[in-house]
């Protein structure tokens, strides 16, 4: 759908004669026009979901030592990077991380993001009914995400984490019109560029059950609108989001070598329509290997409650050139269907020094091509524990 909406853009500007260029947010890119706006928005609600947000879990917590009265470092599995971990911090201690993310939208339903066109059935433009086709459109949209977490341990079962993520957002279209009846073309080109705060993200978990089954814990994430949603850098809303999280014990295997699971379930609630909330889960599992390194696999997914647009959200009247006939259908053959997202996660974490600072590293990869999707998402980052 982004992808189907850039083209649109390309169209609008071309259509009314007006420089995408001269647009200041990349939503104004899609102009005002009743063909083109639509996708802008559905451009604008759907990408700040495709940015993903690490864990705020530690890589290291703490246990109190109540015969020497002290605290413990815990560092025998380091934990997951996008799933969250049942166990605490530990009581007043304090854990910064700072992380890089680069985030490359690729394709949209399976398609090249840059190869799109329509050209089957000639659509009619409602300005002037003139048709028209749209023989190439590319678009380039990419993020550079600089990510600090400070997680905070309230208690010895409560944790307090905030999250600020730093966007450099690059936008890019390049899309060619052919006017049907007179055989020319009209070609639009747009590159821009914006630097903001995403949004930010307050979260807190309290550990509800610690034994030898596992450990249990609830959370709550706040997702507070401060990215610029016209820019593609916020989702626009107030999100509450409660959560489950789940571990098993940790299981060793000798020779320095440890398993540990891990599972997390909850509901990314709308804060403007309900209906637009979402469901959010992951399964992992680490492999530390003698307290220095751990590896983390996961499963991550995402289910929408509802497709991302009403019935008839892209629909363009259309000509068949050889009958005559006049129907609908979608521009560029974008689907308002629920865009289920599931991705693989790969990564680790590894202990730099005096078990204080340690450093992470992951790739994230589609398991499936619903909506706007990435090929990859590569993080690296470095964290210390106080």
């Amino acid at each position: 759908m982004r992808r189907g909406a850039a083209a649109i853009a390309v169209l609008a500007a071309a259509c009314a004669g007006v420089p995408g260029a001269r647009a200041e947010t990349f939503r104004e890119t899609f102009g005002d026009r009743p063909i083109t706006r639509p996708i802008g928005d559905a451009l604008a609600d759907s990408i700040g979901h495709a940015l993903p947000i690490t864990a705020a879990s530690a890589g290291v917590t703490f246990s109190f030592n109540k015969e020497s009265h002290a605290w413990d470092r815990e560092t025998d599995i380091l934990g997951q990077l996008y799933l969250e971990r049942p166990r605490p911090l530990g009581r007043g201690k304090l854990n910064l991380s700072v992380s890089y993310q680069w985030v490359r939208i690729d394709t949209v339903d399976g398609q090249d993001l840059g190869r799109l066109s329509d050209t089957r059935f000639p659509i009619v433009d409602p300005k002037n009914g003139r048709l028209f086709t749209l023989p190439r459109f590319g678009l380039d949209l990419e993020t550079h995400q600089v990510t600090t977490s400070v997680t905070y341990g309230a208690t010895d079962d409560l944790d307090l984490n905030l999250t600020i993520p730093v966007l450099d957002s690059r936008f890019g279209m390049n899309g060619v019109l052919r006017d049907v009846a007179k055989g020319s073309e009209q070609r639009a080109r747009v590159r821009s560029s914006k630097v903001g705060p995403g949004d930010l993200f307050l979260r807190g978990k309290y550990r509800l059950l610690h034994g030898a089954w596992g450990d249990l814990a609830a959370g709550l994430v706040l997702r507070a609108p401060a990215g610029n949603q016209d820019n593609f850098q916020g989702t626009g809303t107030w999100e509450p989001a409660p959560m489950l999280y789940a571990a098993t014990p940790s299981l060793s295997l000798g020779h320095g070598v440890g398993l540990q699971a891990y599972a997390n379930g909850g509901v990314e609630l709308n804060g403007d329509d309900v209906e637009q909330s979402a469901g959010r889960f992951g399964f992992g599992i680490d492999c530390a290997v003698k307290e220095r390194f751990t590896a983390a696999v996961a499963v991550l997914g995402r289910e929408p409650f509802q497709g991302i647009a009403p019935p008839g959200f892209f629909d363009v009247a259309r000509v068949d050139p050889q009958t005559g006939r006049r129907f609908t259908s979608p521009v560029l053959g974008l689907e308002r269907d629920r865009a289920s997202a599931y991705d693989l996660s790969l990564g680790g974490r590894m202990n730099l020094w005096h078990d204080t600072v340690f450093g992470f590293a992951n790739v994230i990869l589609p398991l499936n091509r619903d909506g706007f999707r990435s090929d990859v998402i590569p993080l690296v980052g470095i964290e210390a524990a106080f």
